[in-house]
């Protein structure tokens, strides 16, 4: 049975995560313009690891064979899943994940893509963020649950933003944990706990009078945000690394 918590990352990080025994997404392949599949040799892959394909930019009708080559690279790797990190929402796009999905599902290997690309699929497993900085985490996540069922996953990564008040956007400015820390002493604000956004918080008033609000979250915060999706019936988690060192009893090595 695969794991229910899959690491993310690249370069140097793999060697530390490896240790956790835990399986690894390599981001290995992308699609090109013109469909030509992109291999990005990797000598660490391990069985029971899962492959990440990309979008490169593609702009006309993927080759058939594309999907078997797919494949063929999970099965060589071992691979017990593939990502398909593709956003854009065009037609060689949406063609190429719904051959794939199919493809995916026929040779019962677990396919993932982005929720913002669940309406192209209706096998693949749909891959949500928890970084929410607006509404319910729990609410967003139960509404994919009821409209995706068992096909939802979520990504488990650590938000540090600063909104300026009123927000713009969904976005805010993103702040290291180094600034945050320092910005707070120099405010002296205090941090609280968000329930609906499973997230810490603090706000301040900035040299020209404007209110800000602070979102971030630390260890404790991931870790409720896995137990409160997991109440909801999510149990495929992808988390990146190193964010994700110490934050689950699971991810201590041996």
């Amino acid at each position: 049975m695969p794991h229910d918590l899959v690491l993310v990352c690249a370069g140097a990080d793999a060697a530390e995560a490896r240790q956790t025994g835990l399986p690894l997404l390599h981001l290995c392949l992308g699609l090109r313009e013109n469909g030509r599949l992109d291999r990005l040799n990797l000598t660490d892959r391990q069985p029971g690891c899962y492959l990440g394909v990309a979008d490169l930019g593609l702009a006309r009708a993927a080759p058939p064979a594309v999907c078997d080559q797919l494949l063929s690279e999970c099965a060589g790797a071992g691979a017990a899943g593939l990502l398909a990190d593709f956003e854009r929402d065009t037609p060689p796009v949406r063609d190429f994940l719904a051959a794939l999905d199919q493809a995916a599902h026929e040779a019962g290997l677990p396919l993932f893509v982005p929720v913002s690309r669940a309406d192209d699929v209706e096998h693949a497993f749909v891959l949500a963020d928890t970084a929410v900085s607006g509404g319910s985490l729990s609410d967003y996540f139960a509404g994919l649950c009821d409209r995706y069922g068992e096909r939802v996953a979520a990504s488990l990564s650590r938000v540090s933003r600063d909104f300026c008040l009123p927000a713009p956007d969904s976005e805010g400015v993103p702040l290291s944990d180094t600034d945050r820390d320092a910005l707070r002493e120099r405010t002296g604000a205090q941090v609280f706990f968000s329930r609906e956004l499973c997230a810490r918080y603090f706000t301040y008033m900035d040299a020209d009078g404007a209110g800000h609000f602070v979102l971030f979250d630390d260890p404790d915060t991931l870790r409720a945000k896995r137990s409160q999706l997991e109440e909801l019936g999510v149990s495929r988690f992808f988390a990146l690394w190193p964010d994700a060192a110490g934050l689950f009893d699971d991810l201590n090595p041996e």
